[in-house]
């Protein structure tokens, strides 16, 4: 009798072990995936921002890593640096940018006429 109730008891305890890890991981899934961006439009030009939800994280009116202040010139040049940063954010990355980032992105500093 006392063996049977040292199973239960067990049994009771991976079960709730299991579905504790369960949420656990559901949670830290969800977490990773609610990033998301989108790019501003600015009186001269475009940033962009990362949100987790509907709160913004990153709000980036220049171009990280670029001496002054530089906005983005196109909205596309904006959107490839959002991509790249949600990228790096679900593979678990700092969203920091390096200039070889930059230099692979070809990021435009000319104004367009």
């Amino acid at each position: 009798m006392i063996l049977t109730t040292k199973y239960w008891g067990l049994l009771v305890l991976f079960l709730a072990l299991g579905l504790g890890y369960s949420i656990y991981n559901q949670i830290t899934t969800d977490n990773n995936q609610q990033f998301h961006g989108q790019v501003v439009i600015l009186n001269d030009g475009f940033g962009y921002q990362i949100m987790s939800g509907e709160k913004i994280v990153i709000l980036q009116e220049y171009i990280p890593g670029f001496p002054g202040k530089q906005k983005f010139v196109s909205e596309e040049d904006a959107q490839n640096t959002v991509n790249l940063i949600l990228s790096k954010l679900e593979d678990g990355k700092s969203p920091v940018l390096l200039p070889s980032d930059l230099a692979e992105l070809n990021i435009s500093t000319a104004v367009v006429q």
